[in-house]
């Protein structure tokens, strides 16, 4: 009985990608012996006419599946919506904008099949297409993430990969508000293999996440807050720290106060007052940001809804 992979394809205004992605995606799919596939694109409610391009995708080849968002939900949970739909024996995750080339598909799928990995991911050699700014902030988040979380990353090791039937039913169980794939997987763990390529410059449309301060901060809401308690830490550290400064500042105060100083300067209180007042500014942020994720998450809200399905047992 043949293998089968699930392709999972995340869009969001990308009417222009659909056609380029399946023109290269399904022959390197089908050249593959003894493997089936399905490719599940989850439209997260576009405005343009990817739906309508999706579904004349679909009429051309039965294996395009498409499940179509109530709202714009985000990459994350369009994600865990693609997972719980899938049929296969594994499932790779891939952009449809060809920037993460589909040439490497057969490649993991062998690591898969005949060596056993239950997780083989990819890491970019080289970033063809994006600003030298992204690229140094990227290097300089990754390297943040390494140090002050719990989970084992690679450097410039993202979405593309692929898991096993195991993972994915793993995978399912996570509830959280921010589901990071990348994270996730990587916390599950078992057997893992490396894979490295160049990314490629964007092959049709233009990138529906602008890099920015909000991606930024965003991206590290959805990775460090789930998997590092550091900034916890560090507010503890911080507020020790405060404490052994102000106690030297109100010791000197006091000393040159009771040794008859008249003119005693104000600076030193004025900069340990500024100094604590920043402190405590970052704190009271650290603090917040959990206590948002907490809020979100006792909500217990669905983590995405659907409004149509084509192509599976059920649609609507």
């Amino acid at each position: 009985m043949k293998k089968k992979i699930s392709l999972v394809v995340i869009l969001y205004n990308e009417e222009t990608s659909i056609k380029p992605f399946l023109d290269e995606t399904v022959p390197i799919l089908e050249s593959i012996n003894d493997i089936d596939y399905e490719i599940i694109f989850v439209n997260d409610r576009s405005k343009d006419n990817s739906l309508e391009e999706l579904k004349k995708a679909r009429e051309q080849n039965s294996k395009v599946k498409i499940i179509h968002m109530s709202r714009r939900f985000g990459p994350m949970e369009s994600i865990m919506a693609g997972v719980k739909m899938s049929s296969g024996d594994a499932l790779i995750n891939i952009d449809i904008d060809l920037q993460d080339p589909p040439s490497l598909i057969p490649k993991m799928v062998k690591y898969w099949r005949d060596d056993n990995f239950d997780v083989v991911f990819t890491t970019r050699l080289k970033r063809h297409g994006e600003s030298s700014f992204k690229k140094i902030i990227s290097s300089i988040g990754y390297k943040i993430l390494k140090v002050f979380t719990y989970v084992e990353m690679e450097k410039d090791s993202g979405d593309y990969k692929l898991i096993s039937k195991r993972v994915i039913e793993e995978y399912k169980k996570f509830n959280e508000n921010y589901p990071f794939f990348r994270f996730v997987v990587d916390w599950i763990g078992f057997e893992r293999k490396q894979i490295f390529y160049e990314r490629r410059a964007r092959k049709a449309g233009k990138s529906q996440h602008p890099f920015g301060l909000g991606v930024i901060f965003n991206f590290f809401e959805i990775s460090l807050t789930p998997f590092s308690d550091f900034p916890i830490r560090f507010s503890l550290i911080m507020g020790f720290l405060s404490f052994i400064i102000s106690s030297f500042v109100l010791l000197r105060t006091a000393f040159l106060y009771f040794s008859g100083e008249t003119q005693i300067s104000s600076t030193s209180i004025f900069l340990a007052i500024l100094f604590f007042g920043s402190i405590q500014a970052l704190i009271l942020g650290f603090l917040g940001l959990y206590l948002g994720s907490i809020h979100k998450q006792s909500k217990n809200r669905p983590m995405y809804i659907i409004d149509k399905l084509y192509g599976f047992d059920k649609e609507n």
